[in-house]
């Protein structure tokens, strides 16, 4: 029996080494569901697992982004360590990965590689934009960075080329693939900038006419069958970002590359819990709405978004059933979505005048009293991607 004077990190760090299945591996071949999870509560991951368990999906069960991890003020091994609470609560046994996302600097490798990550995704998007030979000796940098610190274990990598803003030329996809291998750096993922827009908390459109989104997806499938071809040449897989709600790709995606896609999801998970506390405490909801107005210019500099905030209707006349319809992905109000999507952090690590949180502990104690609702409003959403992915009936 476990002393009860341990921290929870070090229960987690021995149910690791005791309950194998509590800790990542690597995850070979397709599909590959990313789930996210920025809060620090852990239902969610819970409601996660479970699903993962009943449907027999593979999932990267820790999913983390540098940039999430900075503005939630968590950590990699907090992310871990909740990951291996999750398995070891609903005893999920099948493999699972931890994705550490969008790497920039040794640093962040540094603490990834210590909380026990396994697939690190390195992000040089910023060196794209200037010359390919620096895209590849930053890539090789971090590569062999990684390599050095993990020592004898091995890890799956990705190289995310998507936050840019044109798309990845199909040439210079090849050229880096053909070096990085000259350079015997192992690539097991690629995610391209695609055509079209995948903002965040809204579905994938294809261009704006007249202030409404074209939601046309021709050019999303002819250039995925391009980029399926290198792949095959190359042996590496397709991973998809900000792939959260993109409910118009999904069965493209699943028929074009057959199945052997990485489909990386996070932030809505946020959103679907929301609305449970619209329903259940009006007078919460409408003060993180209003704060998250406040920070909404700050926080959206590092993202892609075309949010309209004139598009929000008055929510002091919408009672808790109607606000929580405005959050329905498709169906609700896409630019009170995003409003609420990208602040985040500034709403979970928001301090009241006593230092205590302002709302993030509330959040939590409406989720946990209606567990049973977020569950099923949660489990739902995710399922609903997963329908359309052709991962279950």
């Amino acid at each position: 029996m476990m002393n009860s004077w341990l921290s929870e990190q070090e229960i987690a760090t021995k149910l690791r080494k005791v309950l194998p299945y509590t800790a990542p591996q690597i995850l070979d071949g397709g599909p590959i569901f990313g789930m996210g999870y920025r809060p620090p509560w852990r239902l969610g991951n819970i409601v996660q697992v479970q699903i993962a368990k009943d449907l027999g999906l593979k999932v990267m069960l820790a999913q983390q982004s540098a940039r999430e991890i900075e503005r939630t003020k968590r950590t990699f091994q907090d992310v871990m360590d909740s990951a291996t609470y999750a398995a070891f609560l609903t005893e999920f046994k099948a493999p699972w990965g931890a994705d550490a996302d969008h790497l920039k600097q040794e640093k962040d490798i540094e603490e990834a590689v210590k909380a026990g990550f396994t697939h690190f995704t390195y992000d040089v998007s910023e060196e794209l934009k200037k010359d390919l030979n620096q895209t590849i000796a930053k890539i090789c940098d971090l590569y062999f960075f990684t390599q050095e610190l993990r020592g004898k274990e091995n890890f799956s990598t990705e190289i995310s080329l998507d936050e840019t803003e044109e798309t990845t030329k199909l040439g210079d996809l090849t050229f880096l693939l053909e070096e990085l291998k000259r350079n015997k750096v192992q690539v097991d993922e690629i995610a391209p900038r695609f055509p079209g827009y995948f903002e965040k908390g809204i579905d994938y459109y294809w261009k704006k006419e007249s202030g409404k989104n074209i939601r046309d997806t021709k050019a999303f499938e002819e250039y995925l069958e391009e980029v399926v071809r290198i792949s095959k040449k190359f042996g590496f897989r397709i991973s998809i970002h900000s792939g959260s709600d993109k409910f118009s790709l999904y069965p493209i995606i699943s028929r074009v590359t057959k199945n052997n896609f990485h489909l990386k999801t996070a932030g809505t998970h946020y959103l679907e819990e929301l609305k449970v506390v619209a329903k259940h405490d009006l007078g919460l909801f409408r003060e993180i709405y209003y704060f998250s107005l406040e920070q909404f210019q700050k926080d959206r500099a590092t993202y892609e978004l075309s949010t309209n905030l004139d598009n929000i209707p008055d929510l002091t006349k919408l009672n808790g059933e109607q606000m929580a319809s405005l959050l329905d992905s498709g169906l609700g109000n896409d630019d009170l979505r995003q409003v609420l999507h990208v602040t985040y952090g500034s709403v979970l690590t928001a301090k009241g005048h006593d230092g205590a949180p302002r709302f993030a502990d509330r959040c939590f104690a409406i989720l946990k009293k209606n567990e049973k609702e977020h569950f099923e409003v949660l489990g739902n959403h995710i399922k609903r991607h997963l329908k359309l992915l052709n991962l279950m009936e």
